[in-house]
């Protein structure tokens, strides 16, 4: 989930008016209709990352091939998402979800009587709610997407009440749910050993990155200067939250230091849990060899000057958008063995467990290898091949088809 844009706008939306046109795919009463898929998104945009660029594909996709997109977002995105969706037709809507369904429930019949979409697709919304229940009142075809990926029970009672609890929603509420894409193998899995519940209705389209933004540049002096670093080893961490685990790194880095001494360690992002950091980096004495450097703008920047990228998540990934963004850049990744990370990845030396001494053995044995230019190319060439956007776009896309033609 997307932290607020602490970005001021105005209280209302801007919006563009659709140019209208006709196609036979969808048919109310007699009168054929543009076909019109609704996203709703439980999210706020506060970078143009991997998922927001996958919506502006998408949008582009849609227009072309003559389709209405309505997008709801949480609070308002940043203006160059919103410029780059308006500029496709895109009609922005803003609903900040509630915690009571029956709330939700209303919020979105409002939504769809206005715009009568022949689709809406949830993203980052629980997907087994009263919600659902939408779709016997309008002719829609309800699709979500599970981009969660999963966490150990905090305490006994949650682990003992999460399986009954989803296998009853599931039953509860499974009606009117097209399809469930997962994007992951791992996702749809733990949909029968977490929750108890058969993956009839799931299935998987993996996430997509824009390859031609993700590439290594050659020049890295002005990005070095912009960031005041010199010669120094990059070893990168994006997202300072707990789940990310930047501070298995951080508690990595003196065992780091005492083999190559000559290592910066770069944290990308910012959030609560910087203070906590802060505190752990005063404790490591490893202050001077840290630079924190709040939200970027743009992270293929930092990907660009990075020796390697470290991703020591402590939860399940769902997927892993970092992953594959560094090795579609050509930089090496280490990472716990997290979830669906060991569907992105190259070669499973990439992965390690979740234990801040290995990492530290493992970042310091990449750092001692000679640079290997071809392993460098098959690192980005298996990220093309498995995981461009365009890819992801068209199957989502041909799943709207084939749901109207019942082949799905």
């Amino acid at each position: 989930m997307r932290c607020k844009s602490k970005l001021h706008w105005s209280t209302q939306p801007q919006t563009m008016e659709y140019i209208h046109t006709t196609t036979p795919n969808s048919k109310k009463g007699n009168i054929y209709q543009t076909v019109c898929l609704l996203s709703i998104c439980d999210a706020t945009p506060t970078s143009f990352g991997s998922f927001e660029e996958f919506l502006v594909a998408l949008s582009e996709k849609l227009r072309q091939e003559g389709w209405k997109h309505v997008v709801i977002f949480r609070e308002r995105p940043i203006e160059n998402v919103e410029k780059s969706l308006l500029s496709l037709g895109v009609k922005i809507k803003i609903i900040k979800p509630s915690k009571f369904g029956i709330y939700n429930f209303i919020q979105f019949y409002k939504v769809i009587k206005e715009f009568k979409p022949d689709y809406v697709h949830f993203h980052f919304y629980q997907i087994y709610s009263i919600v659902n229940y939408l779709s016997f009142l309008f002719d829609i075809k309800i699709i979500y997407t599970d981009h969660m990926g999963s966490r150990k029970p905090t305490s006994a009672i949650n682990k003992l009440m999460r399986k009954p609890y989803y296998f009853i929603c599931s039953k509860f509420f499974n009606v009117g749910i097209e399809k469930v894409v997962c994007v992951s193998e791992f996702v749809k899995s733990k949909y029968l050993t977490d929750y108890g519940i058969k993956p009839k209705k799931m299935r998987v389209i993996h996430n997509g990155i824009n390859t031609t933004r993700f590439q290594k540049k050659s020049d890295t002096k002005e990005i070095k200067g912009k960031y005041n670093l010199k010669e120094e080893i990059i070893v990168t961490c994006i997202g300072l939250r707990f789940d990310k685990g930047p501070h298995c790194l951080i508690k990595a880095a003196p065992l780091i230091l005492q083999k190559v001494p000559n290592v910066k360690f770069v944290l990308v992002g910012s959030g609560n849990f910087r203070d906590y950091l802060e505190k752990l980096i005063d404790d490591q004495k490893i202050k001077d060899h840290v630079l924190m450097t709040g939200i970027v703008t743009d992270v293929t920047d930092i990907y660009n000057i990075s020796s390697c990228v470290v991703v020591p998540s402590v939860c399940e990934e769902a997927f892993c958008f970092i992953v594959a963004e560094a090795m579609a850049m050509e930089i090496p990744v280490v990472a716990f063995d997290s979830g669906a990370i060991k569907e992105v990845v190259h070669n499973e030396s990439q992965i390690v467990p979740k234990n801040y001494t290995l990492l530290a053995d493992r970042v310091i044995e990449l750092l001692s290898e000679e640079d290997d230019i071809s392993h460098k190319k098959e690192m980005r060439n298996h990220i093309i091949e498995n995981f461009p956007l365009e890819k992801s776009v068209n199957e989502y896309f041909q799943l709207y088809k084939n749901i109207s033609q019942n082949k799905e």
